[in-house]
């Protein structure tokens, strides 16, 4: 039986489950390949070195957790709020790429790793831009707000996370605490 060739997203996602499973330490080209049931082989045909592979997982996180999210709720059809489309998209991570484990595992990796954290700084300014941006064009104008909401959804992850529930009863406060009229 031959096996599937691997592609540089099947890597990728691989990559992110290790990282969301082990941490930083988790990135090593052997143990994701012996994950994958391949040789290192397949991994180099897709990248020079690790440090190719980890900027790489950085890219498609910055591009999948930020800016295809921000693409999505810029182009919503009249009406649909992005604030509430954006607390529903934000609390469904794919499992093929780490689930809810990889946005915590990312901020580890980015306390140790200056590429990570260079990663985490910009995402995190243009999430808290684009919050402020919505927020601006509704009632709510002060950037302190943007911030807080993102610090809450951090926050919100956090609890899920530890405590094994989707945390959504504490979603539905934050929402009705910023958008009292859209919450429930």
């Amino acid at each position: 039986m031959t096996q599937k060739r691997l592609s540089k997203e099947d890597w990728l996602a691989a990559g992110f489950r290790a990282l969301a499973q082990g941490g930083p330490s988790a990135l090593r080209a052997e143990a994701i390949a012996r994950d994958l049931k391949t040789t290192k082989g397949s991994f180099y045909w897709h990248f020079k070195d690790l440090g190719a592979f980890k900027t790489a997982m950085l890219a498609l996180w910055k591009h999948k957790a930020t800016d295809a999210i921000i693409t999505d709720l810029q182009n919503l059809p009249a009406g649909q709020d992005p604030l509430l489309t954006l607390i529903t998209i934000a609390s469904h991570s794919p499992t093929r790429f780490g689930g809810a484990a990889v946005e915590p595992a990312i901020r580890e990796w980015a306390r140790a790793d200056p590429n990570a954290e260079a990663a985490l700084v910009e995402v995190d300014s243009q999430r808290i831009a684009f919050l402020h941006d919505h927020l601006r064009t509704s009632e709510h104008e002060d950037v302190t707000k943007a911030r807080l909401f993102y610090a809450a959804h951090l926050g919100l992850e956090q609890l899920a996370r530890t405590r094994g529930d989707s945390g959504e009863a504490e979603r539905q406060l934050l929402l009705s605490l910023l958008r009292p009229d859209k919450a429930g």
